[in-house]
């Protein structure tokens, strides 16, 4: 049985949600492989940013690579931890129309724009293909601007901004009476 408000939701702004579920479980087994394999999940990354293949990097400086090893591991943590915050967040409050919830859910925009930056920026080997996260954060941010963006009114009805607009017109002392 569908109520009243659902028939007048958008598909967008009933499925959306649907989005951030998916985004989250591809980041959280990104995240699982990590914490498994630490830098053998994606060793692109390294040699793109040394020039010099994983296998030959832990062979001539044993130390540093398990340094960088750790480092990644710890990052599938956090990609783990944060795939299961997203979900808890989605399910509890963005979809069912809570505007914290949509707040909150712009750190995906943010840092998928920072991972970006962060790999654009940093001294990579030209003889080497960009590594695969400045490749697939371009493609999760515009899956999550659009996440965002599409259901906007089911977190900002228009009957609620026109009551807020007047709202703030009676609080200042405004009237359209008074044109």
């Amino acid at each position: 049985m569908t109520t009243e408000i659902q028939k007048k939701e958008t598909f967008f702004e009933r499925h959306s949600w649907k989005w951030f579920i998916l985004i989250a479980v591809i980041f959280g087994l990104f995240g699982i492989g990590d914490v498994i394999l630490g830098m053998d999940a994606d060793p692109a990354i390294a040699e793109s940013i040394t020039g010099v293949a994983w296998p030959e990097l832990q062979a001539s400086s044993h130390r540093i690579a398990n340094l960088i090893d750790l480092y990644v591991r710890a990052l599938g943590m956090y990609l783990i931890i944060l795939s299961i915050m997203t979900i808890a967040i989605t399910l509890v409050g963005f979809r069912q129309g809570k505007r914290w919830a949509w707040y909150v859910l712009w750190i995906w925009p943010l840092a998928m724009a920072s991972t970006f930056f962060i790999f654009f920026t940093a001294e990579r080997q030209v003889d080497f293909p960009a590594p695969p996260p400045m490749l697939s954060a371009p493609i999760f941010l515009v899956l999550s601007l659009l996440a965002l963006l599409l259901p906007y009114r089911k977190f900002f009805p228009k009957a609620q901004v026109a009551f807020l607009a007047s709202s703030a017109a009676v609080n200042s002392g405004y009237s359209r009476d008074q044109e």
